[in-house]
């Protein structure tokens, strides 16, 4: 049986992974909600993606540790409702930034072929710009906390693995920024209104994850002989 079979130890691989950006009220990923003199402000997360290349170095048969880049597209709709006039208004835009992750993953080998996976760690979250939005009846002003920024992630997986045509795997990820990733300003403007309330935007998420990686073959060991000993060098 081939090695990489058995597990991780001593193989460097390569893949390609896809992330769908899930909207979910779970782990306060969904929507934030704010009265201010009875008009309603809504930021609510939409559909998103992400997609980046993932490099694995096998430290052990049971744990490794992951890093790559990913870009990430997330989108989110601001609504306004003013009850006072039956009024409403609302806003799609989307939010770009980059990530690179850095994990510690411990497997668990469920059958010849199949292990499952768990994982935490930390990322590190680029923002190149902040974004504007407008209407006739408000302005909507999303300014970044900081271009960089720091994130607390965790992954639970399942990897399905061949001798000769790599690693096909399928799980879900939680990524979770250590403050609010942007303040999001509002002005609404129309009808004699001037309501200017601010949203910390939270930013957390939560994704499916599609991965595929190459596959590779364990790293020769080294191995002494009489002569590396001497020398203090290894073949």
């Amino acid at each position: 049986m081939n090695e990489t079979l058995k597990g991780q130890e001593r193989v460097t691989t390569f893949g390609l992974q896809v992330k769908p950006i899930i909207p979910s009220s779970l782990f306060n990923t969904g929507e934030q909600l704010l009265n201010q003199n009875n008009v309603f402000f809504s930021v609510k997360p939409k559909l998103g993606y992400s997609f980046g290349m993932v490099i694995r170095k096998g430290l052990t048969k049971t744990l490794s540790i992951e890093s790559g880049i990913n870009y990430l597209k997330r989108g989110y709709s601001l609504s306004i409702e003013d009850k006072d006039l039956n009024f409403t208004d609302q806003s799609d835009y989307k939010l770009i930034n980059y990530e690179i992750p850095v994990s510690l993953l411990v497997y668990v080998k469920l059958g010849r072929n199949m292990f499952m996976n768990a994982s935490g760690g930390v990322s590190m979250d680029i923002y190149p710009s902040d974004l504007y939005t407008f209407s006739e009846n408000f302005q909507n002003d999303v300014v970044v906390t900081d271009w960089i920024q720091t994130s607390l992630i965790a992954n639970l997986g399942w990897e399905y693995r061949t001798e000769e045509s790599g690693y096909f795997y399928i799980g879900g990820s939680y990524h979770r920024p250590f403050s609010a990733i942007a303040k999001e300003i509002v002005w609404y403007n129309g009808n004699g209104r001037d309501e200017r309330p601010i949203f910390d935007l939270i930013g957390n998420y939560v994704t499916i994850d599609f991965r595929y990686f190459f596959h590779e073959d364990p790293e020769k060991k080294k191995r002494k002989t009489k002569n590396s000993i001497k020398t203090g060098k290894t073949k």
